[in-house]
């Protein structure tokens, strides 16, 4: 079986389509403009098949630019775009508005479902 990590592969995929992105926030002093965070926040496996649930956060410094990121990447996965070895990507749901209480930075989340070969 392969060991595939769908937030690394998401993190990288997201890189490649110039967008910084992150398994947690980078500290304010050190964080983009702009940046995405990745989460596996659930799933199961059945048939060989992994099927990740991502959260996918949209972070900036206005309102309007979190959520213009948030539908930029809902518009890259509804367009078919994935990264290597997934070979299922839908939204779920969102983007809507999920501000972080502690920083107060807008944020605009989108819950993704994924599916992925566990063998090659």
């Amino acid at each position: 079986m392969r060991v595939y990590s769908i937030a690394e592969s998401l993190i990288a995929w997201l890189g490649d389509n110039g967008h910084a992105a992150y398994h947690i926030a980078p500290p304010a002093e050190d964080a983009p403009t702009e940046f995405i965070t990745v989460e596996r926040t659930g799933g199961y496996v059945a048939d060989k098949v992994d099927h990740p649930s991502v959260a996918i956060q949209c972070w900036a410094a206005t309102d309007t630019d979190a959520e213009r990121l948030a539908i930029t990447i809902r518009n890259l996965v509804e367009l078919g775009a994935r990264p290597e070895g997934v070979g299922h990507m839908a939204i779920n749901s969102g983007p809507y508005a999920f501000y972080d209480e502690e920083t107060r930075m807008p944020r605009y989340q989108l819950y993704v479902d994924i599916a992925c070969q566990l063998t090659d």
